[in-house]
């Protein structure tokens, strides 16, 4: 009976450093994701703001209206004639589907933002280079036109480590909104600022969803009128903002996990500049 007594205790020590050593290799492994992700991000921001990717470009300078300094290099946009920084274009050059980066100030949020409308979320598991990644990419839905739609639906991950949407885990707190009131969107055609409105939670893949992931625009003032008072009754908290017929939006969506398949959903008003 000892004999055997030892022989399980034998087995189960053996089996628990198994284990274990599994476990640390996982942890490695997801590790090194993280770093890969971490390390991709910082030589694509590099590329956003570096002082040389507009070289050979037609850039001019920008004037801060404030003070009248001047802090960044801009070139303007063949078709719109918009000013925007080099390293948009030159970000686009290396990947036609990059249309934009995505920022919040004070957040980890600061991500290029991808497209690709020929495949439904391509861009899940996919980094910039279209290399595959846990992390995937900020990506814009491929129900929507960059050009011409109303809303523009951008997801992204809800990472453990912080990363990509993660941060809009916090908007459930009001002081949390109040501190971070606007989104930026800065794209070949010109920087866009964006005032949130709403931030709501919701199920989806329900027989009964409510389809923000749906609403690209409205045709009638009675179709937007039913989206937004969908948003509304669903927010979590006032936000003191309003919209009307007309307006332009960006949506912000990533996994919530208080509920079933559930979302985290920001969305935000194109402020007139």
């Amino acid at each position: 009976m000892k004999r055997a007594n030892r022989w399980l205790a034998g087995l189960v020590f053996i089996v628990s450093i198994v284990l274990l050593a599994i476990s640390i290799y996982s942890l490695m492994g997801m590790f090194e994701e993280w770093k890969a992700a971490d390390d991709l991000k910082q030589t694509l921001t590099a590329i956003y703001i570096g002082d040389d990717s507009g070289a050979g470009l037609d850039t001019e300078a920008v004037e801060d209206s404030e003070n009248g300094e001047v802090f960044v290099e801009a070139v303007k946009a063949e078709e719109t004639g918009a000013l925007v920084t080099p390293g948009l274009l030159t970000l686009h050059e290396e990947n036609p589907d990059f249309i934009g980066w995505i920022s919040i100030e004070g957040t980890a949020i600061d991500y290029p933002v991808m497209y690709h409308p020929e495949e439904e979320n391509y861009y899940l598991k996919r980094d910039f280079y279209r290399n595959y990644s846990a992390n995937g990419s900020i990506f814009l839905s491929e129900l929507c036109d960059p050009e011409t739609s109303d809303n523009l639906i951008v997801y992204g991950h809800h990472m453990k480590s912080g990363a990509m949407f993660a941060a809009l885990e916090d908007y459930k707190e009001q002081d949390f909104y109040l501190e971070h009131p606007e989104v930026v969107l800065d794209t070949l055609h010109g920087t866009e600022i964006y005032e949130i409105i709403a931030v709501f939670l919701t199920p989806v893949y329900t027989e009964n969803d409510f389809a923000y992931y749906a609403f690209t625009g409205a045709e009638t003032e009675e179709e937007f009128d039913e989206f937004i008072d969908g948003v509304m009754v669903r927010a979590l908290y006032d936000t003191g903002k309003s919209a009307s017929f007309g307006d332009k939006f960006l949506t912000l969506s990533t996994c919530e996990y208080s509920q079933t398949n559930g979302r985290i959903v920001v969305i935000a008003k194109r402020s007139e500049q």
